[in-house]
């Protein structure tokens, strides 16, 4: 058992560590810093040499967002390339890391480039990790402590890059830079030309035709270790989960005495804020009326129909983890005839995505099952009763991938997409829309129907502009999925309840 002097040194440790930790929170923005933070990343390190078979070169942002112009203010929220973010946890500009595998039996090796450090910046901005010129006692007392916080031991000058670069291709034929780029069914080469992943990627490519050696891009093999959530990331996305149902809670009893779209929207946020330090996952949507036939409607200020409905787009952020969220309400507390009707079908409809999705299926069938399904369920609930529907989307190929179709004519959008380090993760051509669902994947569930529905019920004829979507996020498991939205309301009967402020 521990001294009482022995415990007090240790209590003043944990402090110390504590403060230091709080301190880096800004250039660690997941929260990881300290030894747990090494585990993590050098783990994911690992696996990365493990799959390499030729250098690996990651390389994050140059710059503040809205540093190129100067009429934008400073102080733009900072969220680092997420494959960067993933590798070192590092949220602050001027970061590169190499991964370089091991010959035979030798270990492979990661070279991490910082900047120097810059007191003045500092002064500003709060605390970057960074150099010190020299070799003076402080300096090495510097490179020490990021070599223990990081978990790297070689750590260089971000100025001495293109130079490493440089040897580094005179010794390989290959070297992987992470952008993202793929050929279609015609061969031709589809790149993201105005991402800065790409433009490195070219400057890399110039250096490397000196020495004879191909730049390839690596974000398919990178991606295929990123996705599955490991146990931390799965934590973080049960939390941002939580803190999301939370304030949505709060939210709805408030709605039928709201006038406008961006009191909900501003109150939600405000809700959001107060449970999460790292934020909104994304811009929240409010979408009242004939506004929620916008897929990505952002305006949320015009005054709410008095008994139309209204969809919301939201989530939290709980270090790099997201909930995406939709919900779709009746302003004045409950659903008329039509509306629930339309509501019934959707929510089915979900309730349907998530008893298919599994590993092995593709998003690409999970897309057709679902929106047929969608066609089912309307023709037997509307159209046979003599309901018409005007879909504000024309019928056409919606896929980002040439050549492919979509999965239903009636299909606005798609059922799912990857959560991960991004709200809208994966690669952006959508490529793993056509890969077999692995276990770990986290996707959003998220049916929807817009459009002007016209049905008469009972002795009355309803005609109303709406859209309704409902999105929940599930995570892939060995033998189907689970439902991380779960416990945040959506039955039609429960919603109604809570809006007019009674517990369900």
């Amino acid at each position: 058992m521990p001294t009482i002097r022995q415990s007090s040194r240790k209590t003043a440790s944990d402090a110390a560590l504590r403060h230091r930790l709080q301190e880096l929170s800004r250039v660690f923005v997941t929260g990881l810093a300290g030894p747990l933070a090494r585990d993590v990343y050098t783990t994911r390190r690992a696996l990365h040499l493990d799959a390499a078979e030729f250098p690996w070169v990651f390389h994050g942002l140059e710059r503040e967002p809205g540093a190129e112009h100067d009429w934008i203010f400073p102080g733009v929220r900072l969220f680092q390339e997420p494959s960067i973010q993933y590798l070192t946890g590092l949220n602050q500009t001027g970061v590169s890391l190499v991964l370089v595998p091991g010959k035979r039996k030798t270990a492979g090796k990661a070279t991490l480039f910082l900047p120097m450090k810059d007191p003045s910046r500092e002064f500003w901005d709060g605390i970057r990790l960074g150099l010190i010129e020299g070799d003076s006692a402080e300096a090495r007392r510097n490179l020490s402590e990021l070599r223990d916080l990081l978990g790297i031991q070689d750590i260089r000058p971000a100025s001495s890059l293109p130079e490493f670069l440089d040897e580094l291709a005179s010794k390989h034929k290959r070297i992987g830079v992470f952008h993202h780029r793929y050929r279609d069914e015609k061969g031709v080469e589809k790149a993201l030309r105005t991402d800065a992943s790409w433009a490195f990627a070219r400057l890399v490519a110039g250096m490397a035709r000196r020495h004879g050696s191909e730049v390839v891009s690596i974000a398919a093999e990178h991606l295929r270790l990123r996705m599955p959530l490991d146990g931390w990331q799965f934590r973080e996305a049960e939390r941002a989960q939580e803190w999301t149902r939370k304030a949505f809670v709060e939210l709805l009893p408030q709605i039928p005495r709201m006038g406008h779209e961006h009191q909900i929207a501003g109150m939600l946020d405000g809700l959001m804020l107060f449970q999460s330090s790292w934020g909104l996952a994304f811009p929240t949507i409010c979408a009242s009326g004939s506004n929620a036939t916008t897929l990505h409607y952002m305006k949320n200020d015009e005054p709410l129909p008095k008994s139309g409905l209204v969809l919301l787009d939201f989530g939290c952020r709980s270090a790099t983890m997201h909930a995406d969220i939709s919900r779709t309400l009746p302003v004045d507390g409950r659903f008329d005839p039509l509306q629930r009707l339309l509501y019934g079908i959707v929510l089915d409809v979900q309730r349907f995505s998530q008893s298919v999705l599994r590993p092995g299926i593709t998003i690409r069938e999970l897309n057709r099952l679902s929106w047929a399904r969608m066609e089912e369920l309307l023709e037997e609930r509307f159209l046979s009763r003599g309901g018409i529907v005007d879909r504000p989307y024309a019928e056409g190929d919606l896929s980002p991938l040439p050549g492919k179709t979509k999965a239903h004519p009636n299909q606005p959008h798609g059922i799912s997409h990857l959560i991960g380090e991004q709200e809208h993760d994966g690669d952006p051509f959508r490529l793993y829309q056509d890969q077999p669902v692995e276990p770990g994947w986290m996707l959003s569930n998220e049916p929807g129907i817009y459009g002007r529905f016209r049905i008469k019920l009972g002795r009355k004829t309803y005609d109303q502009h709406l859209g309704i979507r409902i999105e929940d996020d599930l995570v892939a498991t060995p033998d189907g999925c689970i439902n991380l939205s779960q416990d945040i309301p959506k039955d039609p009967d429960s919603l109604e309840i809570l809006l007019s402020g009674a517990k369900p």
